[in-house]
């Protein structure tokens, strides 16, 4: 007689994240940007998942988070900076209790970095001698934006990278980021919402221009720094006034909003708040050009949801902005971080300047083609899979 066949082992992760999460009015957990959909990915690669989230007030808007994962919930520390590490550091015996019982039943550990919840969480996974599956998303190379924090977990994913354990940074290079550790790029386009974009690469320019900025509103944005190059550029008769959308939501609104009033430019910027994603794709369809001014970055999710719509990029020259914008005019244009100056005569180049738009729009998609979610995880999937000794079959982790 034929022996049955053995059934199949469910593999499951954990992953720990100190992205603010919050519920709606139907229980359904939310969050924003692109955590909910790379969070989905690494679920794809597994059967099952828990998410230990940092609970906050409801909000409005929000994108669902997988709606199979089995969420737990923590308390928010207090504060920012030195207080809520203060807030951490109090409540340590509580976040390492609730890590470790969401990790006791899991096979990985996922900790998005950095963050200081996703930090303990890492710490926590290897004194369990769980695999761990760690993702730097900030900018592997110390800036000015650098913070101790972010050092010290630089230094523990170097530190504790091979055997069991899956490091990666995100950012592109030909040079790996450390010994043991391997880029990987970011995105939160699935392969459907790029099939159904049709960038329409031949047309001119706008009339006024239209610039997006989409992203957090936080000081190491750099969003005050464009602010300020429309400030400069309102000085030159001679450049076409640009309108500029600003897509996103954060701590910094009210103050933005104040510079834009004090540079003269109230009637030029508009602040649409944080929006989903058909209408970050909406505004992306009709901008001209996409200005990422980031003092620090690893590498921006918002490059290609620009690049996919055929809109070129202008970005401050941090992480991993070289190899996807290129050189200059390839796919967009680089400037200093922080040089409202440089960014204000670039913007000016771009618009006066006499140009080959449609072969540059099409340069932009055609970079995006191969940087899908689904590929972000196979290539994850693979990484783990080579590490542990485990195969991918149909785009999921097995034994």
């Amino acid at each position: 007689m034929t022996a049955p066949a053995r059934a199949r082992r469910r593999l499951r992760v954990c992953a720990v994240s100190f992205k603010p999460c919050w519920q709606d009015e139907s229980g359904r957990w939310m969050s924003f940007g692109g955590f909910p959909f790379q969070m989905a990915a690494i679920a794809s690669l597994f059967d099952d998942m828990t998410l230990v989230i940092v609970r906050v007030p409801p909000r409005e808007g929000g994108i669902p988070l997988p709606a199979h994962a089995r969420v737990v919930p923590l308390r928010s520390p207090r504060g920012a900076d030195l207080r809520r590490k203060l807030s951490v550091a109090a409540r340590m015996p509580y976040l390492i209790w609730k890590i470790a019982a969401s990790a006791r039943n899991a096979d990985v550990v996922h900790v998005p970095l950095p963050g200081d919840v996703a930090l303990l969480g890492m710490w926590v996974a290897l004194g369990m001698r769980k695999r761990v599956l760690a993702r730097y998303g900030g900018s592997w190379v110390a800036n000015t934006q650098s913070t101790f924090m972010n050092r010290v977990t630089k230094a523990c994913m170097r530190r504790f990278a091979g055997g069991r354990n899956v490091m990666l940074a995100t950012g592109d290079g030909d040079t790996a980021p450390a010994a043991g550790i391997e880029w990987v790029f970011s995105t939160a386009l699935a392969r459907q919402e790029l099939d159904r974009i049709a960038p329409r690469v031949e047309r001119a320019l706008s009339n006024p221009p239209r610039l997006v900025y989409a992203g957090r509103l936080s000081p190491e944005k750099g969003v005050g720094v464009l602010i300020d190059a429309l400030g400069l550029l309102a000085r030159d008769q001679n450049v076409p006034q640009p309108h500029l959308t600003i897509l996103g939501d954060g701590d910094e609104r009210a103050a933005l909003q104040a510079r834009v009033a004090s540079v003269g430019c109230r009637d030029r910027v508009t602040f649409a708040g944080q929006v989903d994603r058909e209408t970050l794709s909406g505004a992306l369809d009709v901008a001209d050009l996409c200005v990422q001014p980031s003092l620090t970055e690893g590498f921006s999710k918002a490059w290609l949801d620009a690049m996919a719509h055929g809109l070129p990029v202008l970005a401050s020259n941090v992480g991993a902005a070289p190899a996807v914008i290129g050189t200059q005019n390839e796919r967009g244009w680089l400037v200093a971080p922080g040089d409202s100056q440089a960014l204000a005569d670039t913007i000016r180049h771009v618009l006066v300047d006499n140009r080959d738009w449609t072969a540059l729009r099409r340069r932009c998609r055609a970079y995006v083609e191969g940087r899908t979610l689904e590929a972000w995880a196979e290539r994850i999937g693979r990484m783990c899979a080579a590490c542990w000794g485990w195969t991918m079959t149909d785009g999921r982790l097995q034994v």
